[in-house]
């Protein structure tokens, strides 16, 4: 008998995906049963909604060079029934490449990273896909590092080719599944299958790895099977590879964030707890998570990475103090890009001559001021009552 479904798959019948503190779903409200929404009440207190605690966070990063890496499905895009159809929205294609113009930045998905790199569309980026098993740094011409490739996982592709032909025939009368080669990964997706035949599409990928057991795993996500090569790598190790191919880590002064919002991000978020870093776990239900904050869903994704150009554009941000940013990335002001935010270059100036405290001071108030008027939604607001936990604010 196969494993049931965990927390991270499917929600099953009956269960219920709360917005914030307010039983808030998809625009209705409903009544919560008291021990629900205890339970997601002291869940929320742990890990606190990094919009309504920016503050804290900006105690954190203020006067550190941070790099940004990013999960792209239900993080960047929402979560859609049919894969090939997740595509990024322009605004939020034009928040990221702020974000990459203040902050090193990377991609992070279990998509083929050809596939990532077709929807996000952005060349300043650092792209990792299949879990982190392909990756490629920046292709524009305004940066310092010679191009970048490596393939953990290399010498199995040919296996996956074979797995991915396999479960096409294994699951192709099962109504609703479907199949994805994600290069160094196959998904076997149940989104839109009937709720009794998720354990039939289950039984179908086990079956179809059981005889390669010593190569291929088997792990899960929403609504979807990932089986990937037995290789010692994941978004975890994807994450501290980068890192140090920017010649950032063991740097006291740099602060990695990673955004996500599945089960297979979890392994960025507990490699974040041994460089200080900060994971944001994308969701709206109660869930294990070893991230330190949280936020609902994209739309919030888009509201902190607003937030977070703002400070990034402020004399707080570390990376004005480095004239000679880091191996592959630079600030846009010093690539002389067109589309970088305004203010960039006179930042920088400010940062050489301006004492530090006072200077981060005034802009974490000028960023508080922004995020207060512009960008807290009222549902996120009217949540703002519980504290955030000592851990979260200490970087446990």
């Amino acid at each position: 008998m196969e494993p049931p479904l965990q927390q991270y798959d499917a929600l099953l019948p009956g269960e219920v995906l709360l917005h914030a503190q307010t039983g808030v779903v998809s625009g209705k409200t409903i009544a919560l049963g008291n021990a629900q929404d205890s339970e997601y009440i002291a869940w929320r207190d742990k890990h606190p909604c990094i919009l309504q605690h920016f503050d804290v966070f900006l105690q954190r990063v203020n006067g550190k060079r941070v790099a940004v890496f990013l999960d792209y499905d239900g993080t960047l895009t929402p979560i859609v029934n049919n894969p090939e159809n997740a595509i990024m929205s322009p605004q939020m294609r034009d928040i990221v490449r702020q974000v990459a113009h203040l902050f090193p930045t990377a991609i992070i998905s279990g998509r083929g990273r050809d596939k990532v790199e077709a929807f996000v569309q952005l060349s300043e980026l650092f792209y990792a896909g299949s879990h982190g098993m392909d990756i490629v740094g920046p292709r524009d011409d305004h940066t310092n590092l010679a191009p970048h490739n490596f393939q953990a996982a290399a010498e199995f592709r040919p296996l996956i080719d074979q797995l991915y032909h396999d479960l096409c025939q294994r699951l192709q009368d099962i109504p609703g599944a479907s199949v994805e080669h994600n290069n160094f990964c196959v998904s076997a997706h149940f989104r839109n299958c009937a709720t009794e035949n998720w354990q039939k599409v289950v039984g179908a990928v086990h079956d179809s790895v059981a005889a390669q057991s010593a190569q291929l795993h088997v792990t899960r996500g929403r609504k979807v099977l990932e089986v990937r090569p037995q290789v010692d790598w994941d978004k975890g190790r994807a994450l501290l590879h980068l890192l140090e191919v920017l010649g950032l880590q063991q740097q006291a002064d740099v602060l990695p964030i990673y955004i996500g919002d599945d089960k297979t991000d979890e392994d960025a978020f507990k490699a974040l707890q041994n460089t200080k870093g900060i994971g944001i776990l994308v969701s709206t239900k109660a869930k294990p998570t070893a991230a330190a904050f949280t936020l609902r869903d994209p739309e919030e994704v888009s509201a902190f990475l607003n937030m977070l150009v703002q400070y990034g554009t402020s004399c707080a941000n570390g990376w004005w103090k480095h004239k000679d940013a880091c191996n592959g990335w630079a600030p846009a002001h010093l690539r002389h890009s067109s589309s970088a935010p305004a203010g960039l270059s006179s930042c920088a100036e400010s940062a050489a001559t301006t004492s530090g405290l006072q200077s981060r001071s005034a802009a974490a108030t000028g960023v508080q001021a922004t995020v207060a008027a512009a960008v807290l939604r009222p549902v996120a607001a009217a949540a703002a009552a519980q504290p955030p936990s000592v851990a979260a604010m200490n970087g446990s």
